[in-house]
């Protein structure tokens, strides 16, 4: 086990990743190294910034000891990450059958160029996204910490999953949402996840905005407390009519993209 170096994290003041972050710090009592991809078209990066100090800050105050294990946050901007065809083709073939987020693509080229390996992705039993295509395939592990994990075996037949997915650590990949919610009240957290933000096209009033893939989820989940009421009713409204239109126009779209980087090769 190695307990000096650092668990290098993905964090981007979403509830999952947070969770992960305070049980590393909390629990565990590890040193903590985040990393956070900046996307300067997404605009919640400026939201995600500021619940980020926010933690920080109400983390610090209330728990001084993680001021020594939670290092300063790692700002990778997207446009530095290196262009890795072969991933980003392997994202495309995945996503047009799972509902994948871009970050995946960007993630994996992230730890390509580094030479990562076993950097935590907070990744919950969803059902959808990661969760959709590694669902039961995904093994336990012990990571180098002594801490249980969920890994993509290194013989996946899969090749375009092993590709996507090799790298990271899955801590939370048997955890669903309500579950992390469980464990943070026992140990008292629910008021520093409360800091977290999830949207990623907020409000001009800085609200979540109810209709983003991250509010979508929310709402599946459980948490839809998180969004306002009227929110909910134009999330209701956009799940019946619009929502489905969009992921076939986006499965149609990857399949085109696919199939001319096919014929290309």
């Amino acid at each position: 086990m190695d307990d000096k170096a650092p668990v290098n994290v993905f964090w981007t003041s979403g509830w999952d990743s947070t969770f992960r972050l305070l049980s590393l710090l909390l629990e565990h009592r590890l040193l903590v190294a985040p990393t956070y991809v900046v996307d300067p078209t997404r605009g919640s990066a400026g939201a995600e910034r500021q619940a980020m100090a926010r933690i920080r800050e109400a983390l610090f105050e209330q728990h001084p000891h993680t001021r020594e294990l939670l290092l300063p946050v790692n700002e990778v901007p997207l446009a530095e990450i290196a262009p890795y065809p072969e991933l980003t083709r392997a994202f495309r073939r995945l996503a047009v059958v799972h509902h994948l987020g871009d970050q995946y693509d960007w993630l994996a080229r992230y730890c390509k160029q580094r030479g990562l390996d076993g950097v935590e992705l907070s990744v919950e039993r969803t059902f959808h996204g990661p969760h959709g295509v590694l669902h039961g395939r995904a093994i336990q592990v012990i990571d180098a910490h002594g801490l249980e994990t969920f890994r993509v075996p290194p013989d996946y037949e899969d090749v375009d999953a092993l590709a996507l997915f090799g790298a990271f650590s899955m801590p939370l990949f048997d955890m669903t949402k309500e579950d992390t919610a469980d464990v943070a009240r026992r140990h008292g957290w629910l008021d520093l996840l409360g800091l977290t933000w999830f949207c990623h096209r907020p409000t001009r009033d800085g609200n979540p905005c109810g209709i983003c893939n991250p509010c979508l989820y929310a709402i599946e989940q459980g948490f839809g407390w998180r969004v306002s009421e009227r929110r909910r009713a134009m999330s209701a409204v956009y799940r019946r009519t619009l929502l489905p239109l969009r992921r076939i126009a986006r499965s149609q779209m990857l399949k085109r993209r696919a199939k001319a980087e096919a014929e290309s090769t």
